[in-house]
């Protein structure tokens, strides 16, 4: 699966599609002499929403500020929640879109531990997650969508950054930390495990997490709270989480990621359709905003070849999910390890995804639960968002800054 031809010094990757120029060597795609469409950023978001613009006809420019897709990641495994939307699965959500599948693992099965390290077998008869492997190295979600972006007839511009104003699309990812990460990928044995520890002492308002796949491995410590510790959380959360097993990490890579959430009535930047994180698409529970990327990537496609109002119509796809997501975060932080303790008892009592398919719905105590919550935690001062007028968390005074990728 490679990410197609590309020009020494120049960035610029195009379908396989059409002739090679001899001036320039480039192979370029034969599309009609239509005005092009700029997309800014080369993420799951933006590389959905070109494969369907180009398969359609128009001309799509990606453009991306690094040099690789999947550049801020390390190779560490992600999962993409298959449990939100009960009438559609991940594959068949892929297989309607046309994207090319990655090389994907179904989860069925996971140990959840408490603050007291009790463990809880929870399982479900069909996949609650996929694990996919993000980077970009070969068979990674990353490549994955470059190469089907390329095989439509995209043309993606490494090294080349466009500003919102410019772009008729923003899918440039996240901000500003609502929740801090950092992970460590690593080459492991060929146990499978899935292991999730559940302990606000240290992972505040967060979890940590485990995953051998395949004989890849990824530990990482997610917070919401207290984001300047998240060096200090994530060495006693590993500690802690290690004490189950000393699981082999070998060729360990470190990276920091962050997610950005907020309500906006309006998702856009400089007046431009954002998906993904760039439009505050997530999922405020446990931060699993892959399926809303691809999700609001194709809902823009779709508005820009229809003429339609992509504000509008991701109000009506997300807005009540959306809601609920800050209910659920509230009733997460607000159990503290009690509630946490039976959140992993409850769900090892019962079919997983099933369980998870629960916290999704909007019913309608969560739904009267939301404004309550955002009127508690709205912030009323200065955030670093970027969107127009929207609702987002109050936050730490003093919030440590870094840099997303890789550590070191």
């Amino acid at each position: 699966m490679g990410s197609g031809p590309q020009v020494p010094g120049e960035g610029i990757v195009r379908s396989p599609r059409g002739s090679p120029s001899r001036r320039t060597g480039i192979i370029a795609p034969r599309v009609p002499d239509l005005p092009h469409l700029p997309i800014a950023g080369a993420g799951p978001a933006g590389l959905t929403a070109a494969t369907l613009l180009a398969r359609a006809g128009r001309r799509v420019v990606v453009h991306e500020r690094n040099a690789t897709v999947g550049a801020r990641f390390v190779g560490d495994l992600q999962v993409i929640e298959d449990a939100s939307d009960p009438r559609e699965t991940v594959p068949a959500l892929f297989s309607r879109l046309g994207l090319p599948a990655p090389a994907w693992v179904p989860a069925t099965t996971a140990e959840f531990f408490d603050a007291k390290l009790r463990r809880f077998a929870v399982s479900s008869r069909e996949p609650y997650a996929w694990f996919v492997t993000r980077g970009p190295g070969e068979g990674t979600l990353d490549t994955t969508l470059l190469a089907g972006a390329l095989a439509a007839g995209a043309e993606v511009r490494f090294r080349s950054r466009l500003e919102a104003k410019d772009a008729d699309l923003v899918a440039t990812g996240p901000q500003t930390p609502d929740g801090l990460a950092r992970e460590t990928a690593f080459e492991s044995d060929g146990v499978t495990r899935v292991r999730v520890l559940f302990d606000p002492s240290v992972a505040p308002g967060g979890y940590a997490y485990l995953f051998t796949v395949g004989g890849r491995g990824t530990f990482g410590c997610a917070i919401v709270r207290d984001l300047g510790g998240i060096d200090r959380y994530f060495e006693k959360a590993k500690e802690k989480l290690l004490s189950v097993e000393r699981v082999p990490m070998e060729g360990a890579r470190d990276a920091y990621s962050f997610m950005n959430f907020a309500l906006a009535p309006e998702a856009s930047r400089e007046g431009r359709p954002a998906v993904g994180e760039a439009g505050a698409f997530q999922d405020y529970l446990f931060g699993l905003g892959m399926r809303y990327a691809i999700s609001s990537g194709a809902l823009a496609a779709e508005a820009l070849l229809a003429g339609g109002d992509f504000a509008a119509l991701a109000r009506a796809r997300f807005a009540r999910r959306q809601r609920v997501s800050v209910a659920n975060r509230f009733l997460y932080e607000a159990g503290g390890a009690f509630g946490l303790s039976l959140f992993a008892r409850l769900a090892a009592h019962a079919d997983f995804r099933s369980v998870l398919a629960g916290f999704y719905r909007p019913g309608a105590l969560r739904l009267a639960l939301a404004p309550i919550v955002t009127a508690l935690w709205r912030n009323r001062g200065r955030c670093a968002h970027r969107l127009p007028e929207h609702w987002c968390r109050k936050r730490e005074r003093e919030i440590r800054e870094v840099a997303l990728g890789r550590i070191g």
